[in-house]
């Protein structure tokens, strides 16, 4: 043993922590075309550590993949997510994030939501305490609230008497929420009973609920004015009664309505005693005074030696009764400007109030209320209040109003302040498009705070999910946009981008992870590789396109080869090919060669196709034509001399045989006579008086030439006086003799010579012969015996699917003298100029034709074939195979 190894880097810190439970299903309690709120239960364990945050995901249906929805940290149950798509199906969830920053499972899911407006008639939901008449008394506040529901949100109206309330009232006020409503009105007075009315209205329709309102209250003044009449005269005068005597006083009075009576005694302008402790101070508060009385104060002062001074002068008459003031709010210039703070410093509104009675103050920023607590700290005397932000953070940036109201009314002031800071994230998502295997697109949107200066540059950067580090890929982005490049194929990666402006980076935008892959695969490979046009130099290789192109269009084909006894494949073409066929020149005469071709698209080379078979650089070897001028040179019961002339073409190659062929007249085999490489020949073992037709093939080393019939002349029997005088015709037109066609009159026979007969020469001859004595007419039917005509056309296609079709032709309009045995049925596709092979076998004028590639285009050829040879081809119109249909 050596011993041991040095140790390794040490691993990151890594804290134990139990994970929070999953948020509660999250439920849609408003969705519109754009937008859906959403709200939830917190999780029943935080593992640990309170809850700071949750993250909403969104999903597209039915395929899309979960996705940020909030880009900033949630500390409420409820959320609304703009920005939807109309009519898109969505699926939302929740994450929760505690303090220790550990993130919980995803909660369920709220299932499929579609993003449309909704139409639900407006609903109220009230206590069963407002159907009946609500009484208070005056001076006490009362409150009616309502449960209220509709889609879209319903128009909230509160009426009094048939007017709508103002909710800037002073003792009224109208607080209402997406579900529920409330008006309260404080400090009740005589006029505050009536008829409430809440009325609610969206495009579903309109829901109105009435509620009536008792404030008990002393009454109103009399109607004047008040009469007092027949009072006794003895009441005008001072009436002495003894002690607990009964006093009784009567007055006659009028008035409408009745008034209410009350008796009070005179004080007789007599002075009151309104303290009854020792009074140190200067000053006292007097208090069970009644309101609207006049009084007047003086102030006698008392010594040690306990004796009094004389009164001071009196105040004069005071009434007594609330002095009311609106709020007033008196700040400095310079808060009436935008207030400018650094990140770090602190924000401070200092204002001076007023207003009788004391109003109540409150403070809110961008619409919610400022409370006290962290680093917002308030505080308030009764001539003053201030605001004091602790360690401004870029979202302490804003517009802050404070609002003071009392009963005399509502006063409120806006100061707009900036914190200066570096920015927020980007808009998200940070979406990655355009992903292959070395690249992709990446884009964001503009930070929604930009820290109060100008984004100036993003610094976008790159790592690996497998590694913590991150690489740079641009450090001075000006766009919204950028090209990451240089990936690894196969490799996960993480983005992020961060805004700078001129106090700093940004917080970092994160995208998805995504993995380097192209949307694309390689091709399949080509097939059916064929060589063709072989010489002693080139050959042409030919193959058919590949099955599938991988999702990306082919790009070129590349071809190899390699001779028989090599080991190393060669390429043939420098640049890549386009058709689907090439010319392979240069090759050593005699040599072998294979040939595999393979197939490229974006994503890169195909595995080579299944090789061609062995093939060999040569210059082709035609068949001879055939021999020229057979004829009979000598005969005799049972043998026959034939020579011949060399052929006028030998192919390429020397002639190294004649072969010589007979057929017995009634007979349709011919039978082989024998061999020569002489150019005559004699037939022995012929029966006597048996009619023989003799013919001549050449060969070389290609193999055996068309054969060469026979010429054997039609000796017709003819007579008459004087010697008659003869005419043919064919399809109703005179011939003329020819070089292959002649005609000889004999004192007793038409003798027809037909030379190198093709298959237009057979059909019927009409004979007409003539004399002084009349005329005669006759007819001879000719045979050729030969391969048959092509096919009649046109080609019918029928039954096309996506990978057959059904064709039918006509048979031939000649069939070479002998019945039609078969028909040979070729197809290709448009784009090769190699035909391949159907079937040989085809009995028939029709035949389906199966296993063909569903959009491909494909042209159909067809040849008929008799005991002679195969007929020239007939083509079909081009046809691309598919559905009947279209989905």
């Amino acid at each position: 043993m050596a011993g041991i190894s040095p140790s390794s880097k040490v691993s990151e810190s890594v804290v134990a922590r139990d994970p929070c439970d999953p948020p509660g299903t999250p439920e849609a309690i408003v969705i519109t075309r754009n937008l859906v709120t959403l709200q939830w239960a917190k999780p029943q364990y935080d593992g640990g550590s309170a809850i700071t945050g949750y993250i909403i995901e969104r999903k597209k249906l039915p395929d899309g993949r979960w996705m940020k929805a909030s880009f900033t940290n949630i500390i409420h149950k409820q959320f609304t997510i703009t920005g939807l798509e109309e009519e898109q199906r969505y699926e939302f969830r929740v994450i929760a994030k505690n303090a220790a920053g550990n993130l919980s499972v995803p909660s369920e899911s709220t299932g499929s939501i579609t993003a449309q407006d909704e139409i639900e008639a407006p609903s109220v939901s009230m206590d069963s305490k407002f159907k009946d008449v609500i009484t208070v008394k005056a001076g006490e506040s009362f409150t009616i609230d309502a449960d209220i529901a509709g889609k879209p949100l319903p128009d909230i109206m509160w009426l009094k008497d048939g007017k709508e309330i103002d909710s800037a009232t002073p003792r009224m006020e109208i607080k209402s929420t997406i579900t529920q409503t409330v008006l309260t009105v404080k400090d009740c007075i005589r006029v505050d009973g009536g008829h409430f009315l809440l009325s609610l209205s969206n495009v579903g329709g309109t829901k109105q609920v009435p509620i009536s309102v008792k404030v008990l209250d002393r009454p109103g003044p009399p109607d004047g004015p008040l009469n007092v009449t027949e009072l006794d005269a003895d009441l005008r005068k001072c009436v002495t009664v003894r002690a607990s005597a009964t006093l009784r006083l009567f007055v006659t009075i009028r008035g409408r309505p009745e008034p209410e009576v009350k008796w009070t005694k005179a004080d007789d302008g007599r002075w009151l005693k309104c303290n009854f402790t020792n009074l140190q101070e200067t000053f006292f508060d007097v208090t069970g005074l009644i309101e609207d009385q006049r009084y007047d104060f003086h102030i006698i002062a008392k010594n040690a030696a306990g004796l009094l001074s004389e009164p001071s002068e009196g105040t004069g008459p005071v009434t007594v009764k609330d002095d009311v003031d609106p709020p007033r709010i008196t700040i400095e210039d310079k808060l009436r400007q935008l207030v400018v703070v650094k990140a770090g410093d602190i924000l401070r509104i200092d204002a001076e109030i007023s207003g009788r009675p004391i109003p109540v103050i409150s403070w809110a920023k961008d619409g919610k209320e400022i409370e006290a607590k962290a680093r917002f700290e308030i505080s308030s005397t009764l001539t003053s209040t201030t605001i004091i932000v602790r360690d401004a953070i870029r979202r302490d940036s804003g517009q802050y109003v404070l609002t003071l109201q009392n009963v005399a009314g509502t006063r409120s002031l806006a100061v707009n302040c900036k914190v200066l800071d570096r920015p927020g994230p980007s808009a998200g998502p940070l979406e990655v498009t355009g992903l292959t295997a070395e690249k992709c697109t990446l884009n964001w949107g503009p930070p929604q705070e930009n820290g109060g200066a100008e984004i100036q540059h993003y610094i976008v950067e790159k790592r690996e999910t497998s590694r913590l580090a991150w690489t740079l890929v641009y450090a001075d982005m000006k766009a919204t946009t950028c090209k990451a490049t240089k990936l690894l194929k196969g490799n996960e990666y993480i983005f992020r981008v961060r805004g700078v402006n001129k106090y700093g980076t940004g917080e970092a935008l994160e995208s998805d992870p995504v993995k380097a892959m192209d949307p694309f695969t390689i091709p399949a490979a080509p097939t059916n590789v064929e060589v063709s046009s072989v010489t002693s130099e080139a050959m042409t290789i030919c193959w058919e396109r590949p099955v599938s192109d991988g999702g990306s269009s082919i790009s070129g084909y590349v071809i190899e080869k390699r001779e028989k006894s090599g080991l190393r494949w060669v390429r043939v073409n420098k640049k890549p090919v386009y058709d689907l066929r090439v010319k392979a020149s240069n090759l050593r005469e005699g040599c072998e060669y294979e040939y595999r071709v393979f197939a490229e698209n974006a994503a890169g080379l195909s595995a080579p196709s299944v090789p061609c078979p062995l093939i060999k650089a040569e210059d082709p070897l035609f068949l001879p034509s055939p021999p020229a001028k057979p004829k009979i040179i000598d005969s005799s019961k049972t043998s026959i001399t034939l020579s011949w002339n060399k052929p006028l073409f030998d192919g390429g190659s020397r002639i190294t045989n004649y072969l010589v062929e007979a057929l017995e007249k009634g007979q349709q085999k011919w039978i082989k006579c024998g061999s020569t490489k002489s150019t005559h020949f004699v037939v022995y073992g012929l029966r006597e008086n048996a009619e023989y037709y003799f013919r001549v093939r050449a060969e070389n080393h290609a193999g055996l030439s068309d054969p060469k019939d026979m010429v054997l002349p039609i000796e017709i029997p003819l007579t008459g006086k004087p010697l008659p005088k003869v005419s043919l015709s064919k399809d109703g037109q005179v011939l003329k003799s020819t070089m292959r066609f002649n005609s000889d009159v004999t004192t007793d026979s038409l003798i027809i010579s037909l030379r190198e007969s093709v298959a237009s020469d057979a059909g019927r001859y009409d004979i007409m012969a003539s004399n002084s004595s009349g005329t005669t007419k006759s007819f001879v039917n000719i045979v050729v015996l030969d391969r048959p005509s092509p096919p009649v056309g046109p080609v019918e296609m029928c039954d096309v699917t996506e990978d057959s079709v059904s064709l039918k032709w006509l048979p031939p309009a000649y069939d070479g003298g002998s019945p039609i045995t078969n028909y040979i049925v070729f197809k290709r596709e448009t784009t090769t100029a190699n035909w391949i092979e159907v079937s040989s076998a085809v009995a028939r004028c029709t035949i389906k034709i199966m296993k063909l590639i569903n959009g491909v285009e494909y042209q159909f050829r067809i040849r008929a074939e008799n005991r002679f040879g195969i007929s020239d081809h007939i083509d079909s119109p081009t046809v691309t195979v598919s559905l009947p249909y279209s989905e």
